[in-house]
């Protein structure tokens, strides 16, 4: 079965504009605090590919290793990190982008993905509900990474990164 992903979610930061560039300046890091994310490996050039950690529920036999691989593009002027899927790696095409906006003393964060996830295994009787139960799980998955997202540029001690290992490769 293969799931489409269109979530985009927006968070408010408490830090000015200037201090949430800082998240353009260190793509790795800022990729690297996705919640679930067991490895990123470099490919080439602002190019990586993801391995998440299994997502779902094994009990109802929806579960899921995703895996996927995108072309970064940062615009520090535009303060907007794009992606783009790179096609012969994984089992899902992913893009999307961030996007920082200041709104006066903060800035406004929007992270916005989309694509598609290929080959879930589901259950036939699941199938009805599997697509909206995983997409709301990554959306769970975003928010985490928001919340992370904000912490590192508060400086609070939970802003390490909520992943694995990065790998070069």
């Amino acid at each position: 079965m293969n799931i489409t992903l269109d979530i985009e979610r927006r968070l408010l930061l408490p830090v000015d504009p200037t201090q949430a560039l800082r998240l353009l300046d260190d793509l790795e890091a800022t990729i690297g605090r996705f919640p679930n994310l067991k490895k990123l490996t470099r490919l080439g050039p602002n190019q990586y590919r993801w391995d998440m950690r299994t997502m779902g529920v094994r009990i109802a036999k929806i579960a899921h290793d995703l895996s996927y691989a995108a072309q970064y593009d940062v615009d520090r002027p535009g303060a907007t990190i794009r992606w783009k899927p790179l096609p012969g790696h994984g089992n899902a095409l992913i893009g999307g982008e961030i996007q920082l906006r200041a709104q006066g003393a903060q800035t406004e964060m929007r992270f916005a993905v989309d694509g598609v996830m290929h080959d879930v295994p589901v259950p036939l009787l699941y199938r009805p509900l599997a697509g909206p139960f995983i997409v709301n799980k990554m959306g769970v998955l975003i928010e985490r990474y928001l919340a992370a997202t904000a912490a590192a540029l508060r400086g609070d001690g939970a802003a390490s990164p909520a992943s694995g290992k990065i790998a070069k490769g």
